[in-house]
């Protein structure tokens, strides 16, 4: 007998229950070539992207950052997956 599963299967297998990978840059909006901060960086939240304005502290770096701009690829572990953010005061 098969389990209908009203389409969640599809959802899990393309990793939302997965972090995204990031590579972390700072700089200003749009400047997605900006100098790297942290490679490999996974998000806190899987569900979604990270919201404008939201508070990141690195594993490896010191202080605390804010995300300024993010450009997402449709792979939740691309190299090519970018946070911009600035320093938080």
């Amino acid at each position: 007998m098969e389990i209908p599963h009203d389409g969640l299967g599809v959802a899990c297998e393309h990793g939302s229950v997965a972090r995204v990978v990031w590579s972390v840059r700072e700089g200003k909006a749009g400047e997605f070539d900006a100098p790297e901060l942290a490679a490999g960086y996974r998000s806190s939240n899987p569900v979604r992207e990270p919201k404008i304005g939201e508070i990141l502290e690195l594993p490896d770096g010191p202080g605390r950052w804010r995300v300024v701009d993010w450009m997402l690829i449709d792979h939740v572990d691309s190299l090519e997956n970018v946070l911009i953010v600035e320093r938080a005061v």
